[in-house]
Parts: structure tokens; C-alpha cells; sequence
């Protein structure tokens, strides 16, 4: 009788213990995974993914309007000055810029 209790009463624990801890365990270890999975990839495309594409295009937008808008002035500004030149009377000093108003 004693052999069984003092088994009963090393085993069952033990294994009620094993049993639940490994339970306990994988069941936390989903837990966790899940919370972490859903709150910091949540986390990170909105804030992470919001903030670069909105960097980026304001980025964008800012470097090539400037860009572009800097070269088709200067384009604009040489065809002007180009035809403004054409029209000018020529001298012994080369072409004549004026203004359109001028005489």
C-alpha cells in the first residue's frame, strides 16, 4: 500500500503538473504570438507605413514640382528671350534684347 501511495503521490503530480505547465505554456505561447502578430504589425502599417508614404510623396511632390517647374520656366524664359531676340534689329554689338513695349 505504500508503494502505491507514494506513487500515486510522486507521479500524479508530476504529471498533473507537466500536463498543465506544457498546456498553460503552448496556449500562452499562441496567445502572445496572436497579440503580438495583430497589435505591432497593426502598429507598424499605420504608423510606420503611413508615415513613410506620406514623407515620401510630400518628398516627391516637393523635389520634382520644383524641378519641373524650374526647368519649364527656364524652358519658357529661352524660347521668350530666343523670339525676342529675333525680333531685335541687329547691330555692330550683336542682338538687342528688349521688351516687347520697346520700340
Amino acid at each position: 500500500m505504500a508503494f502505491y501511495l507514494a506513487n500515486i503521490l510522486a507521479l500524479y503530480p508530476a504529471y498533473l503538473l507537466a500536463f498543465f505547465r506544457t498546456f498553460h505554456l503552448a496556449f500562452y505561447l499562441a496567445y502572445l504570438l496572436a497579440y503580438l502578430l495583430a497589435f505591432y504589425l497593426a502598429y507598424l502599417m499605420a504608423f510606420y507605413l503611413a508615415n513613410i508614404l506620406a514623407l515620401y510623396l510630400a518628398y516627391l511632390l516637393a523635389f520634382f514640382l520644383t524641378f519641373h517647374l524650374a526647368f519649364y520656366l527656364a524652358y519658357l524664359l529661352a524660347c521668350y528671350l530666343a523670339v525676342e531676340a529675333q525680333r531685335c534689329s541687329l547691330s555692330s554689338k550683336g542682338p538687342r534684347l528688349r521688351s516687347s513695349g520697346a520700340h
